[in-house]
């Protein structure tokens, strides 16, 4: 199991740091990051479903469920910033905290730093949408509690949001106001203020025959939003989408414009922005045998831009699934997802698409992790420099932990052989999400077991990792800690920490200085 840090400090404030971090395991003096993450939320009972945006400012905000006062469940949010210091109150701020069941939280950029997050409510029936704004101070902005989005009969709920660029967010979900067993969708919009700005409980985005489910949303860069979902009008799954512009007036077809309408199931549909006006939508596809992945790109018009039904982004023998992809800044995407071609275990692909649906990488992906066990819950944001950082957990050494990996615009990977580890504490460690930090890194969040209950903590990493993978050294492991990035031996650094030698039993050692440069070993 490896061990790592890894952060840039500027030279000047050495002395300080030195003389208030020696005795104190690194996790002082201007720098919060730890080894195995940072506390954002360690309450009693349980914290889960961590979600994460960026802050902006090279931090994040992460939201989470929370069971430390109530065993249904409430909304909590948190700020940390880009060194790994908690901004707002010790264990998150309240987001609702109301009686009964309150879930699947997700959020949205204010643009001002803070979040509006909207969620689930169970306290008048069998389930609403309701949202709050958090202002980047961590205070809330509207109704105690939250704004109801939706609170029409039947059930609400798996909400998705996105920005209306103007402070506030459109939100969409599933909906049973019908009273059928049947879900449709729909959507509103809330202002910076918290005033609901379409038709009361929501505007309609697909009531077709038979289900439809698990909306995407993303901003049209115009105020209104483009919605992707999985529908079953046909009879079995398929891949819709509708555009709402800023005064909630669908602009495509009829209850959506077909994107996919192939033999078998498509499901588990995903959206990004895929240039001016355009929509680049995946999804995991059963046409040809247990499930493939295809993509495809709609302009403005909602009209299809590759192959009819999409472009084949992997056809691998077995299933893929658990599909995710990200900007590649160029109007085109890098998408990963859980790959069981092997036979044996679940790994973790990934494969690039420009804007013109021309596959960039090898024929059904790159090789992110084929690490021995599984590899499940692949994540993905870009690093803004035309390649992507990809997390996940990984089953190794008896329980799960979380790594990461990062691609390059030609999909060579940059970091340890399968994938970095960001926690690989005691016990386990799930569900992985993950945002860019600004600065070609990433900042990851996870729900962790590792004091005997579920809690959330985040790590950052940054654009070239200092985490190294170098064999070679009887002594035993030497965690490593740089004070300036490279991808090879730290020659010409004005000055190198590395951690003394660990011996089973020992503890974690003061930091010494060596201007050698690294020294790996075998734990």
């Amino acid at each position: 199991m490896k061990k790592f840090f890894g952060l840039v400090l500027s030279s000047t404030l050495l002395p300080l740091c030195l003389s208030t971090f020696l005795p104190f395991y690194l996790s002082t003096c201007l720098y919060a990051w730890q080894q195995d993450g940072v506390i954002i939320s360690t309450e009693v009972n349980s914290q889960n479903s961590p979600q994460i945006i960026s802050d902006g400012s090279g931090g994040a905000i992460i939201t989470w469920i929370d069971y430390c006062s109530d065993s249904s469940g409430d909304i909590y949010v948190q700020r940390v910033n880009s060194v790994g210091a908690v901004q707002w109150a010790s264990n998150g701020v309240p987001i609702c905290a109301v009686a009964t069941n309150q879930n699947a939280p997700q959020l949205t950029g204010d643009g001002a730093g803070g979040a509006i997050i909207t969620w689930c409510d169970y306290r008048s029936d069998s389930g609403n949408i309701y949202a709050q704004r958090v202002n980047s101070d961590g205070w809330v902005q509207w109704t105690s509690n939250g704004v109801g989005i939706c609170a029409a009969t039947g059930s609400q709920y798996i909400p998705k949001t996105t920005s209306d660029g103007s402070g506030g967010a459109i939100i969409t979900w599933q909906d049973h106001r019908d009273g059928s067993i049947y879900s449709d969708i729909y959507a509103q919009k809330v202002n910076s203020a918290g005033a609901v700005q379409w038709t009361s409980d929501g505007v309609p985005i697909c009531t077709a025959a038979n289900g439809q489910s698990s909306p995407k949303i993303i901003s049209d860069g115009l105020g209104g939003a483009i919605i992707a979902w999985d529908d079953n009008r046909n009879g079995n799954w398929d891949i819709y989408a509708q555009k709402v512009n800023s005064a909630g007036v669908v602009q495509w077809a009829v209850n959506g414009t077909m994107i996919c309408v192939e033999a078998g199931n498509q499901e588990w549909s995903r959206i990004i922005s895929g240039g001016i006006g355009e929509t680049i939508i995946i999804w995991s596809d059963s046409r040809n045998d247990d499930g493939d992945i295809y993509a495809q790109k709609v302009n403005s018009d909602g009209v299809g831009q590759w192959a009819p039904n999409g472009i084949e982004i992997c056809v691998a023998a077995r299933e893929q699934h658990t599909v995710e992809m990200t900007i590649d800044g160029l109007g085109g995407a890098i998408i990963t997802w859980r790959d069981y071609r092997n036979g044996s275990n679940y790994d973790i692909y990934a494969q690039r698409v420009n804007s013109g649906g021309a596959i960039q990488w090898m024929l059904n992906g790159e090789q992110i992790c084929t690490a021995a066990n599984d590899q499940h819950s692949p994540r993905i944001t870009s690093d803004g420099l035309g390649g992507a950082i990809i997390t996940w957990q990984g089953y190794r050494g008896g329980k799960w932990d979380i790594y990461t990996q990062k691609v390059n615009p030609v999909g060579v990977v940059q970091w340890a052989f399968n994938g970095v580890g960001i926690c690989t504490a005691i016990n386990n460690q799930y569900s992985p999400e993950i945002t860019n930090d600004g600065a070609g890194g990433a900042i990851i969040t996870w729900e962790d077991n590792r004091n005997g209950n579920w809690d959330v903590y985040a790590s950052r990493i940054n654009s070239v990792s200092t985490y190294k993978t170098k064999v070679g050294n009887a002594s035993g492991w030497r965690w490593g800690y740089a004070l300036c990035p490279s991808d090879t031996v730290l020659s010409g650094c004005a000055t190198y920490w590395q951690w003394l030698p660990w011996t089973p039993g020992s503890g974690r050692k003061v930091p010494q200085g060596d201007a050698n440069g690294w020294v790996w070993g075998n734990e």
